[in-house]
């Protein structure tokens, strides 16, 4: 696909506004014209923090919004996956040339980003390298561009916890995932927690939360996360399963299902459940 160039005056408003902005970036794809939230972690994750990651992006896409990320490897990518297997709208924003995918792998990644619809942008010039310097300036991009900013997991160092401390300057809410206080990839969560970020507790929840920010889902009318959660039941999910789709912890899902049960909607007892006549 190829690379055109955008200056200011065509940039997103919420981006081009910031005094650091970019004078120019390169693009492939068109930059969707529909609310981003950025989605952003470590690269060294957690199982549990990469099933999250994919369920939030799977989130965010069936919302009708766009994910941003530094398409890295790690929660980045995960959180890109689940935005590509719910057919949604992503933004990639590299730290190199378009025509030097970082890291190599993420190219066909990135590729099905642009065939959905999205974009690939980068401040630099094709064939420039993947520098380390050029990440954390890369991550005034991600940030600039999103209306809020969901860390699901991060150290105390990293480039997480600048995209997070950017996007608390440029006046963007921030959402955390809290985590185990001894485990290494949640420490930069739990200490931005402490500080005053908001808590997120699964792809649901952020929905809610994040529609408070963005305004209603742009997606279809009406139908909300326990829709989902009956039609998943309907196609004879087991609540394991269902904890592993919806990237919540068993007891959350287990509350919802019996909630969902005394509406009369769920029908069904012990690890299976059924729909309600």
């Amino acid at each position: 696909m190829k690379t055109s160039t955008i200056d200011l005056d065509a940039m997103p408003n919420r981006l081009a506004e910031l005094p650091d902005c970019p004078s120019r970036l390169f693009v492939r794809g068109s930059i969707p014209r529909v609310p981003m939230v950025a989605v952003i972690g470590t690269r060294s994750c957690t199982r549990y923090g990469r099933r999250l990651a994919r369920a939030f992006g799977s989130a965010i896409a069936t919302a009708g919004w766009c994910l941003v990320s530094g398409l890295a490897r790690g929660i980045d990518g995960e959180a890109h996956r689940g935005t590509v297997a719910s057919r949604g709208l992503g933004v990639g924003v590299l730290g190199s040339g378009l025509d030097v995918w970082y890291p190599a792998e993420h190219q066909v990644l990135g590729e099905e980003l642009l065939e959905l619809g999205g974009a690939v942008i980068s401040e630099y010039e094709e064939g420039t390298p993947p520098e380390r310097w050029h990440f954390p300036r890369r991550n005034r991009i991600i940030s600039g561009l999103a209306q809020a900013v969901v860390v699901v997991e991060a150290g105390l160092t990293g480039g997480a916890l600048i995209t997070a401390s950017l996007a608390l300057d440029q006046g963007r809410p921030v959402f955390v995932v809290p985590g185990d206080v001894d485990r290494p990839a949640s420490e930069g969560c739990n200490r931005l927690l402490r500080d005053g970020a908001h808590p997120v507790l699964g792809p649901g929840d952020l929905v809610e939360e994040l529609s408070l920010v963005l305004g209603p889902p742009l997606g279809t009318p009406g139908r909300t996360a326990d829709d989902k959660l009956v039609e998943a039941v309907a196609a004879g999910a087991q609540l394991s399963e269902l904890a592993d789709e919806l990237g919540s912890p068993e007891p959350e899902v287990r509350l919802r299902v019996a909630r969902l049960r005394a509406d009369g909607r769920l029908a069904g007892a012990g690890g299976t459940v059924a729909p309600g006549r």
